[in-house]
């Protein structure tokens, strides 16, 4: 999943917000010198990933998508749900929790965190700050230029946005029925696990 939906999961287990969001940057056990919150959420992060990724209904999603573009359709997803989430933030979410207010926490958060991760994350955490763009994944248009910017990343030439979102405009009544299903899988394995962890 991607940054909002996991921000969204940690609010919902009650975990560390950036460091849900740090499971995108630290490699292996680089996170062992964190706060012990910091690492709850880094390990949830990755639950949530390993969790996604082997759903029988991603699964099936990922197999749907054109060929010359079906290794990236885990990406494609990843960027739709969140948007699909904030299209129905309201019926996962409790009501005195709007997108708005835990994105302004997280930024409040991310702004005071004093670790050094990696140059990477260093530019994305100044993006975040700065611009504040989260809730730009409401609109479809941001979902393109979120995977268009995940294009520039890779060292080979790469182009698969524009297809895959044709893709997703031809069959969103599949992808967001088959995310319906998922997220709420998706909640309750997030809270088994940290009731694990935390035991």
């Amino acid at each position: 999943m991607n940054y909002i939906a996991h921000l969204h999961l940690a609010k919902h287990t009650q975990t560390s917000l950036v460091g849900n969001f740090l499971g995108d940057f630290v490699k292996g056990s680089a996170f062992a010198d964190f706060p012990l919150n910091i690492q709850l959420g880094v390990r949830l992060h990755r639950q949530i990933d390993t969790f996604t990724d082997s759903h029988p209904r991603v699964v099936a999603l990922k197999q749907d998508f054109p060929k010359p573009i079906r290794r990236y359709a885990g990406i494609a997803i990843d960027v739709y749900f969140d948007h699909l989430l904030l299209q129905h933030w309201q019926q996962f979410s409790a009501p005195e929790l709007p997108m708005h207010t835990l994105f302004k926490q997280f930024y409040r958060d991310l702004e005071q965190l004093n670790y050094e991760v990696s140059p990477h994350f260093t530019r994305v955490r100044a993006g975040l700050i700065s611009h504040q763009w989260l809730a730009d994944y409401e609109n479809l248009s941001a979902c393109l230029r979120a995977m268009q910017t995940i294009e520039k990343r890779f060292s080979r030439p790469t182009q698969f946005a524009q297809q895959a979102m044709g893709y997703i405009n031809e069959n969103d009544s599949e992808l967001r029925q088959s995310f319906l299903h998922f997220y709420p899988d998706l909640l309750r394995h997030s809270e088994l696990f940290v009731s694990k962890l935390i035991k």
